[in-house]
């Protein structure tokens, strides 16, 4: 039997989620790692507590040349390992309802800076939403961070279908 070598982009991200920005967002329970399928990660993000929502949404980050390029990520059902269907997806009254967006590109990404599917052809968001930004020195924390205090903010209000 023959295993492949670990690929160096699988290998950067396990380090990263060994290292201390992982591991402090895990400890105080803001996400945690569900599974990694190279290059597929699936992680899950704890929201604010909302009348008839969940405790935490799972995203699947697609990682392909991590971290040279920014990872994309997929609301996610982690229980039946598809898709989260729209109507499951965050909502809120601002922010959330445009980053949670099941009509932007087939809901195959969030709306954000961070996001490679997202950032193309977002030009202007370089200089609008630099902290948003992914740099080869970032690392999932950047992504995870976003989504957390998005949904953690006044804004969210639970599931679309809520």
């Amino acid at each position: 039997m023959s295993t492949q070598p670990i690929r160096v982009d699988e290998r950067v991200f396990r380090s990263h989620l060994a290292a201390g920005p992982f591991q402090s967002g895990l400890d105080r329970g803001r996400w945690r790692l569900l599974s990694i399928e190279w290059s597929y990660a699936l992680m899950a993000i704890r929201a604010a507590d909302r009348v008839s929502a969940p405790s935490e949404y799972a995203l699947r980050f697609e990682c392909t040349n991590y971290p040279q390029s920014p990872p994309t990520a997929q609301p996610w059902d982690a229980d039946r390992d598809i898709p989260l269907p729209p109507e499951h997806w965050p909502s809120g009254t601002r922010r959330v309802p445009l980053v949670f967006n099941p009509g932007w590109k087939d809901g195959q990404c969030l709306y954000l800076p961070c996001d490679r599917l997202s950032i193309e052809g977002h030009d202007a968001w370089r200089t609008q939403h630099p902290s948003m930004i992914w740099s080869p020195e970032s690392d999932i924390t950047h992504y995870l961070r976003i989504v957390h205090d998005l949904l953690n903010s006044s804004d969210y209000s639970g599931p679309r279908g809520a």
